[in-house]
């Protein structure tokens, strides 16, 4: 809300206002003071701007899915731009510029600007911005000429460029903070802020029909003004989420713009949006290339001092470039299968809890059904522990022991268990996914010969650690997984052991650091996984490292002391023939 000492300008600019009913006298005054270029499109807009309360009519934003920029932090931007890359801008652009934040502070920066240009859709902010621009003038009339000011209240997706900021002989400056949603939220706020809907990313079959074709809006504006300005010379610079900024570096190879020296700064997006999200500052120069195509990190608050390097090394991509390269020997085929866990969208039946010798399902009920059908379920905050050595919190039904096999004999062999199904079959048939169209009653998927090996060594794909956990059976009777968990199967104790102190050791915990990105809703998957050559980490890992692994994480049934070299050495025989397999 405006203050008490600022009566006076409003004053100002309100008289200014009521001056004349001429538009064009009052466009001529307004840009001599501000630099404001057609400050009004029409007099009935003069009239709207004069009687609206633009403090309380600000609503609905989030249809927008923005997040203001706060002017402290646009400043510390705008002061670091000049300070480390000692840039001197004389364009500036901003494609969404809500409140004009990044605007003034670029203005109170930079002293050489001839031309700022920016783009808004929302009205309100459009107006806002001219509102405080009109403020700054007055607080810095001292200086001596002001910035061609073009402020376009325009879909930023269809707005045309002036040719004037294509010259080449000026040096331009992309700054802003573009919306951090997706299509689909917008979407689904029914949002008219978005771009012709198309398949941006050349995404095909399946990909362009599930999760992959939707996309952040924040990304395609980034793309687009990294498109429409790659024969300029100049600067970028826009915040963004950091699997954004991730997922534009990764594509670089594919693209033909011309950026170098590009750099992630990180911010507190807690702090500055209350967003709960990993964001940065996404800078690179526009005009040439570089041999690599890599992204050093730091922080903005401590802008000198370099986190790591992630980007494309050796036709990989890789999240620590310097770790990398300390363990890319291993980067290759695994020689075991990496499998997901049981998927059946429908836990509020299938998941049972166990205490006081009954079992309940989630829907408080107790469940009496035969035993056989019934087994320990780990989920992802379950593989806290190195070894897991006792019964996990759930149970899981299990229908099936292949992919479409007929469910019908659990009539036969397990009534009381088909009876509860049968129950409950409307939540089954509720079940959204289409993978399940077609098949048998109380169909599961992930599940196969697999899942019913007695030793399984298992890793959260949702979790940023990346320890694995070693998983017996329990009661003689395999341990399930579900489908947030990535493991590999064994029926054989020793090869368990040794797979998971190879995978627990130095090269392999060195290398999944360097390929995964933690910021990803799901870090580690299992293309991540299959790209572990378990033969090629033995060459790194001695017969002592193991036994210190297996030591280290407590590992005590099975009697370790009796394993031996021999023993390794046929683990590593294994591996060794089925490499050759590959």
């Amino acid at each position: 809300m405006i203050q008490e000492s600022d009566i006076l300008m409003q004053s100002t600019l309100h008289d200014i206002l009521l001056s004349s009913s001429d538009i064009k006298v009052v466009n001529d005054k307004l840009q001599s003071l501000t630099g404001i270029k057609d400050f009004f499109q029409s007099v009935d807009e003069l009239q709207n701007f004069i009687s609206v309360d633009l403090d309380s009519i600000l609503q609905g934003e989030r249809e927008y899915g923005d997040f203001q920029t706060p002017s402290h932090l646009t400043a510390q931007v705008c002061n670091y731009l000049l300070s480390h890359y000692q840039i001197n801008p004389t364009v500036v652009i901003e494609p969404t510029f809500g409140k004009g934040n990044f605007i003034r502070s670029a203005i109170e920066c930079f002293p050489e600007l001839k031309i700022v240009y920016g783009v808004e859709i929302q009205k309100n902010y459009h107006w806002l911005s001219k509102q405080a621009l009109f403020y700054q003038a007055q607080a810095i009339n001292s200086r001596i000429g002001k910035p061609d000011i073009r402020l376009f209240h325009d879909d930023i997706f269809t707005h045309i460029f002036d040719k004037e900021v294509f010259n080449s002989q000026e040096e331009l400056l992309i700054i802003g903070n573009p919306p951090w949603v997706t299509n689909s939220e917008l979407g689904s706020l029914d949002s008219k802020n978005l771009p012709k809907k198309q398949n941006f990313k050349e995404h095909k079959g399946l990909d362009a029909l599930t999760g992959k074709s939707n996309f952040d809006i924040c990304e395609y504006i980034i793309l687009m003004m990294l498109e429409t300005f790659k024969h300029c010379k100049g600067t970028f610079a826009m915040l963004c989420k950091n699997s954004v900024a991730k997922k534009i570096v990764h594509d670089l190879p594919k693209k033909n713009f011309n950026i170098y020296d590009i750099k992630l700064l990180n911010i507190d997006a807690k702090k500055e949006f209350n967003a709960a999200t990993d964001a940065s500052l996404f800078v690179a120069r526009l005009g040439g290339k570089s041999d690599k195509i890599v992204c050093d990190t730091y922080k903005l608050d401590e802008p000198d001092i370099k986190i790591s390097t992630y980007g494309w090394y050796n036709h990989k991509f890789v999240s620590n470039i310097e770790k990398y390269k300390n363990s890319s020997m291993i980067d290759n085929c695994c020689q075991f299968t990496w499998r997901s866990g049981i998927k059946h969208d429908c836990s509020s039946v299938m998941e049972l809890n166990s205490a006081e010798g009954k079992l309940t399902n989630k829907l408080k009920e107790v469940v009496e059904i035969e035993d056989t059908l019934v087994f320990d379920l780990l989920k992802s905050s379950d593989l806290k522990t190195s070894v897991i050595s006792e019964s996990p919190r759930k149970k899981v039904i299990v229908t099936q022991k292949s992919i479409g096999e007929d469910t019908s004999y659990i009539e036969c062999e397990f009534p009381n268990t088909w009876k509860y199904l049968t129950n409950h079959k409307a939540l089954f048939d509720a079940r959204k996914s289409s993978i399940y169209k077609g098949k048998p009653d109380f169909s599961i998927f992930g599940v196969g010969d697999y899942s019913f090996s007695q030793f399984k060594v298992a890793i959260s794909g949702m979790y940023k650690k990346s320890s694995f956990t070693l998983v017996p059976p329990i009661d003689g009777k395999p341990v399930m997984l579900d489908d947030t968990c990535y493991f590999l199967s064994f029926d054989d104790m020793k090869a368990a052991m040794f797979t998971f102190a190879i995978l627990n050791g130095e090269i392999v915990q060195d290398f999944l650091q360097s390929v995964v990105f933690l910021d990803e809703k799901r870090p580690y998957t299992k293309d991540i996984l299959m790209r572990i050559d378990l033969y090629k980490a033995t060459q790194h890992t001695s017969f002592e490292q193991i036994k210190a692994v297996l030591e280290a994480n407590k590992v005590e049934f099975g009697e370790i002391n009796s394993l031996t070299p021999e023993h390794y050495q046929e683990y590593i025989d294994i591996l060794k023939n089925q490499a050759l397999l590959l």
